[in-house]
């Protein structure tokens, strides 16, 4: 009884974890009419670090490398602004540097695969602790 017991507890755990999780990344997912510009689009598309091969949000839908129909022209043009902001700003040092806000794409993800390993262990010692204690 008390194995199924166990067994019943971890299973709706890790059911629940996962519903949340699923939760989370689609209030966090972000769709071409949450931006009010070209300009709000590129700067979240540049700040990012996205591309064609690397677009969680399917903002690309084309696969052109350009987020939410924005032209060439315009994001080369959004480039030449960044490039030239960078180049002002090149002058500061390094530890201004790391102090900067890392992209919204880090997930628990592994930290409750550790959770739920760490459940099933804690389990598996139930089971064979009951098991010692029976023989």
């Amino acid at each position: 009884m008390l194995k199924q017991t166990v067994l019943g507890s971890s299973m709706a755990l890790l059911l629940v974890a996962g519903t949340s999780l699923d939760t989370q990344a689609a209030v966090n997912d972000k769709d071409c009419g949450d931006f009010s510009s070209h300009q709000e689009v590129m700067e979240f598309w540049y700040a990012n670090g996205f591309s064609a091969e690397n677009d969680p949000h399917d903002l690309d839908r084309d696969n052109d490398g350009l987020a939410c129909e924005v032209s060439q022209s315009e994001y080369n043009s959004f480039l030449a602004d960044k490039e030239a902001d960078n180049s002002s700003d090149s002058g500061s040092s390094e530890e201004e540097a790391a102090g900067e806000e890392l992209p919204d794409t880090a997930s628990s993800n592994p930290l409750m695969m550790l959770f739920g390993a760490g459940i099933a262990g804690l389990g598996s010692l139930l089971l064979f602790r009951r098991k010692s204690q029976q023989a």
